[in-house]
């Protein structure tokens, strides 16, 4: 690639690395039966900033592969809760 060719975007979700979601701000680890969550700290906060009609109640983490979890959350607030999360979509 040469110095003013852009890189080509991801044409698939790249989601944070493990080392991203142990040094975020915006997540909390805990253990749950075994398995290591990294959970979305002030979610409720989040999804209300971003217009979502009822946050409360929910819950949002990721696995240390990134595989992101979240009931109740639509396509869009995802994309974005990954995003902050250090992810791409």
């Amino acid at each position: 690639m040469s110095e003013t060719q852009e890189p080509t975007p991801p044409t698939e979700a790249t989601p944070p690395t493990a080392e991203q979601l142990e040094a975020s701000e915006h997540t909390e680890k805990r253990t749950v039966a075994g398995e290591t969550r990294y959970y979305v700290k002030d979610l409720e906060k989040h999804l209300r900033i971003w217009g979502h009609p009822n946050p409360n109640g929910l819950v949002a983490y990721f696995t240390p592969e990134g595989t992101f979890h979240a009931d109740g959350v639509d396509y869009d607030h995802r994309r974005a809760l990954i995003g902050m999360m250090g992810g791409i979509y």
